[in-house]
């Protein structure tokens, strides 16, 4: 692929110039979700009504970062506000500098709107569940990546507390252990739109692998085994039928991934359908409502690593003409039959105002 001029890279970014991807969206651009932070906005989320935005910003020196939502009408968002929990107003265990909230998850249903995670000046990360009288606690270790049940208002997590890290259930009880692997990771959970059923990823020497886990049966397989390779952050396609994940197999970099699917039970031949793409921040990757297609970040500096529409049949991309660079964590949503893309990004080139991550949201032409 030939290197563009310096002109042609601000007209590119400005949705002026087709990107190397057929069927280019053309559209009025990502609008900005004006919050001002002095730090990047990381791995936004729509609430499932779509009235709220949660994000996380990450502030790089000082290694710290905080979980912030912010209310949605559509159009502008109001005073974001930082979430923080009753017992974390201690300057003891939960004070100033070591106070950490991060990996937030919008519930789907019941009387918990969300959960997230909390790390104390321990290092410890426990678990902060909207209207519950306490948090999960993680016997001083981690606890990480709450996935929300949609059928119903439990979760399933990563916990450290039992050596490398196990996935957990919980039920508005004590967590219930659920894999019991003393040589690998247990993380990742992703779950079955019809509930019962999780994908997550086994992490441990011989690389990291897609594993399948019912809940009903209490039993895992193994949906993707690349031998030395990382396959990471899996996520059901809306009808439950396929498996989205990230891969480096095949990739000249351990750092770079692809974007690959496979059937939703074991047996499936995994088939690649983006050859450079960018890992999230957190999550996974987001599909098209009509699971056609799968929102990812295309890897391609040159073009300003564009927003892409892969399609599930391996044809090629439709980037999307959102005029903004460094484009990260997309998520798309149906609103009032629109889709729209959540996802953070810098500005066009040479526009003053570009050095954090900002937010933005953008129409998707259809």
């Amino acid at each position: 692929m030939s290197r563009f001029s310096t002109v042609a890279k601000a007209a590119a970014f400005a949705g002026l110039l087709a990107l190397p991807c057929t069927a280019l969206a053309q559209g009025r651009g990502g609008v900005k979700v004006e919050v001002r932070h002095d730090g990047h906005v990381e791995y936004p989320q729509l609430s499932p009504d779509g009235s709220k935005i949660a994000y996380e910003v990450n502030y790089p020196a000082d290694k710290r970062r905080e979980v912030f939502f912010v209310d949605w009408d559509g159009r502008k968002a109001g005073a974001p506000a930082k979430l923080v929990p009753e017992s974390m107003s201690s300057s003891s265990r939960y004070g100033a500098g070591k106070r950490v909230t991060h990996g937030f998850s919008w519930s789907h249903t019941g009387s918990y709107a969300y959960a997230y995670g909390v790390s104390d000046s321990t290092g410890a990360q426990n678990i902060y569940v909207d209207n519950w009288s306490d948090l999960i606690g993680s016997g001083d270790s981690a606890n990480k990546n709450p996935a929300w049940d949609p059928t119903e208002a439990r979760f399933v997590f990563s916990s450290g507390r039992t050596g490398n890290g196990d996935l957990y259930l919980w039920d508005k009880a004590d967590p219930m252990q659920l894999t019991f692997d003393d040589k690998n990771a247990e993380i990742y959970p992703s779950w079955h739109p019809e509930g019962g059923k999780v994908v997550y990823v086994r992490q441990g020497k011989a690389g990291s692998h897609v594993f399948l886990f019912d809940i009903n049966l209490f039993s895992s397989q193994a949906l993707v085994q690349f031998e030395g390779s990382e396959s990471t952050r899996p996520t059901f396609s809306p009808d439950g039928t396929k498996v989205a994940f990230f891969s480096n197999r095949g990739t000249d970099s351990p750092t770079k991934f692809g974007l690959w699917i496979t059937d939703a039970r074991p047996g499936g031949a995994p088939r690649k359908i983006g050859a450079k793409v960018v890992l999230p921040t957190k999550g996974g990757a987001s599909w098209t409502p009509d699971g056609k297609g799968i929102v990812a970040v295309m890897d391609d500096p040159d073009q300003g690593d564009p927003l892409c529409i892969f399609p599930i049949d391996g044809g090629s991309p439709r980037c999307l003409a959102t005029g903004t660079r460094n484009n990260r964590d997309p998520q798309l949503r149906v609103i009032e039959s629109q889709w729209k893309v959540l996802y953070t990004a810098q500005a066009a080139s040479g526009d003053s105002d570009s050095s954090w991550q900002e937010m933005y949201i953008y129409d998707v032409p259809r």
